[in-house]
């Protein structure tokens, strides 16, 4: 069994095709065909279930599957343990949820290529809990997700803070108001493992709510619009809803702080190599939320002197401008 073998297997699982794999990796598809028959061979069991279509993986390698990644991510850890850690260089696969690379990693990723052109960086978004079981499977090197969680596989470190907001049309004026119309709203949410969703849900079961229909969006600029257009409403943090195009067109709602203080979370896996890279890549993001934590600071202190000024001036009879 060589190493090529593993590549060739892995990329068909991914792309469920023999075509797609090869066109991935560069291959020619009778050579891919080939090698999956000589790992089948070797291993004495069938792998893929040929389909007209494609190709789908049998009990027997989706377990092999998890071996193959495996070996192949301690491959790549050994090779990168023997480079100039000096200098961060190689591949660099992230995960992140949708709201997080929405606003918070621009500015991050941008830096980071900016100072470390050397690494390749791929970003997937995703739940949290499939980025928690993406990591854990070592699919990726590390991602960003939503709070802590009790796995004694992951190492965890907070990076950003968020303060989560009900989110609704501008026919909605108070909490008090859009609590009492819940049962008759329709709620706006990403697919089941969302850590916003979760937290949403929990809320409900505490207020005892009952909300009305539950539908899934698959962007945030769909939630995000489908609010604003008074369809229903939903849970973001309020930076991601600050930040957006159709901020004038929905209201803001504070929950009780148990539920709108939530911390984003980096999460890697404990078994797996803390590359150059990755190590850039974490402090980076910790200087990134330090400089804008710096700026807010700034603003909130420059508001307050200017209308500290105002009231000064007033007070003392000048006229202001």
């Amino acid at each position: 069994m060589e190493l090529r073998h593993l590549r060739i297997f892995c990329a068909v699982a991914e792309h469920g095709s023999f075509t797609a794999a090869a066109e991935k990796i560069h291959n020619v598809q009778s050579n891919v065909t080939m090698r999956i028959k000589e790992l089948e061979a070797e291993l004495n069991q069938q792998l893929f279930i040929r389909q007209k279509n494609g190709v789908v993986l049998t009990s027997a390698g989706q377990i092999f599957l998890g071996y193959a990644q495996r070996i192949l991510q301690l491959t790549d850890e050994s090779r990168n343990a023997l480079l100039d850690n000096a200098s961060p260089r190689g591949l660099l696969r992230l995960g992140s949820m949708e709201t997080t690379a929405a606003i918070r990693l621009p500015k991050i990723l941008a830096r980071y290529h900016e100072q470390y052109p050397q690494v390749q960086l791929s970003l997937m978004t995703g739940t949290t809990t499939e980025l928690i079981k993406a990591v854990e499977s070592h699919r990726l090197d590390g991602a960003f997700v939503g709070g802590f969680h009790q796995t004694s596989s992951l190492y965890q470190e907070e990076v950003f803070h968020e303060e989560l907001v009900l989110v609704s049309g501008n026919e909605f004026d108070s909490l008090s108001a859009l609590t009492n119309e819940i049962s008759r709203q329709t709620v706006l949410v990403f697919r089941t493992g969302c850590f916003y969703r979760s937290t949403l849900e929990h809320w409900f079961y505490q207020a005892g709510i009952i909300p009305g229909q539950i539908m899934e969006l698959g962007t945030l600029d769909g939630i995000m619009s489908c609010v604003a257009a008074g369809m229903g409403i939903t849970l973001l943090p309020r930076s991601v809803v600050e930040s957006h195009g159709a901020r004038h067109s929905v209201q803001c709602h504070e929950l009780p702080q148990e539920f709108s203080n939530v911390k984003t979370v980096f999460i890697r896996n404990k078994d797996a190599l803390v590359t150059p890279a990755l190590t850039a890549m974490i402090d980076l993001a910790h200087h990134q939320i330090a400089m804008d934590c710096g700026a807010q600071k700034a603003a909130s202190e420059n508001i307050l002197t200017t209308g500290l000024g105002r009231i000064d001036a007033t007070e003392s009879g000048a006229s202001v401008h």
